[in-house]
């Protein structure tokens, strides 16, 4: 009798038990494999897309502050947004081509009155100030009918003075507008008589991807044009579509358009006050840089997790000379 309990209670477990057990075990082993995978993803997850945003709004801070200051120091009727970038760029993530933008504004380097503008010359009766370092952006400004346009200005070597037509004087100041050194610059000379030379400051945006793959926000400040030895800098990492949209009137336009007023801008109309841009329209797009993340969507340039941000501004300039006239911005 006690052999018989003694080898019952020795007995292990039955081979029900045995599979019930192994089920329970990859059960609950599942779970915490499961549970810590998405914590490992959402560790990694987490910090890309923080940075993510950092990049877009830095990205749109910088942009912002070039819009607010564009038109600054000049005419009020003058287009300060060139056109023809609408879709210029590469691929965006919707779909269609990024854009890019381009805005003047003057700095505060005195205004000089042009005597002349013989072809790729232009001769000033002042000297050139101190502040107006070539090579540099010239704005040249034609008063009536009003125009402005920005040129890449260069020493003209000996001759950095001339003499203006009727001057007592010879010691006026030189700028040479060379062709084909500039997409500023056309052959010919700027193809208007301008009445005055300002130094300028031509702010560019873009969209351009690098060589490891990464799509940069990059910014020039001379209008793509190489100074300093970095003709553009990246402003934003990951930053893959910019969409750029113009406030005329009361329609937004893919392009800036023409400022125009009558033959004499004294006395502007309400119509001609409407061919101002009077806000503009900002898009970016922004991906995570590091792949295989979750909730990573597909587009046009491949998978990544995406944001977006839309913001809209008032150029100073434009805000005062609608104020001034009544218009509401």
């Amino acid at each position: 009798m006690t052999r018989r309990m003694t080898r019952k209670s020795q007995a292990g477990f039955s081979l029900i038990e045995l599979l019930v057990a192994m089920v329970a075990t990859m059960v609950i082993a599942g779970a915490v494999f499961k549970l810590m995978t998405a914590g490992n993803s959402a560790f990694r997850r987490e910090p890309e897309l923080s940075d993510r945003q950092q990049q877009i709004r830095m990205g749109m801070s910088v942009i912002a502050e070039d819009i607010l200051r564009a038109g600054a120091g000049m005419p009020h009727f003058m287009q300060i947004f060139e056109n023809g970038l609408d879709g210029v760029g590469s691929m965006g993530s919707t779909g269609q081509n990024t854009d890019e933008i381009e805005m003047l504004t003057a700095s505060d380097c005195p205004v000089l009155s042009v005597c002349s503008s013989p072809g790729t010359n232009v001769v000033t009766r002042q000297e050139l100030s101190p502040c107006f370092s070539l090579p540099n952006v010239a704005l040249l400004i034609d008063v009536d009918p009003p125009k402005v346009g920005a040129y890449w200005a260069e020493d003209p070597g000996a001759a950095t003075v001339a003499s203006c037509s009727g001057s007592a004087s010879a010691r006026n100041g030189h700028i040479n507008l060379p062709p084909g050194q500039s997409d500023l610059n056309r052959p010919g000379g700027p193809g208007f008589d301008p009445d005055f030379l300002m130094v300028g400051a031509v702010a560019r945006y873009r969209i351009n991807v690098a060589a490891d793959g990464t799509p940069n926000l990059e910014r020039s400040p001379t209008g793509g044009m190489d100074k300093d030895g970095t003709p553009w800098q990246v402003v934003a990492r990951g930053v893959e579509d910019m969409q750029i949209e113009y406030l005329n009137g009361t329609a937004w336009n893919d392009e800036p358009g023409t400022v125009s007023c009558a033959a004499s801008c004294a006395n502007p109309t309400p119509a001609d006050y409407d061919t101002i841009v009077r806000k503009v329209r900002v898009r970016l797009s922004a991906r995570a840089l590091a792949p295989n993340l979750q909730g990573a969507t597909t587009s046009a340039v491949g998978d990544a997790v995406r944001g977006e941000l839309t913001s809209e501004f008032v150029p100073k300039a434009a805000g005062t000379a609608l104020q001034i006239s009544g218009s509401e911005i």
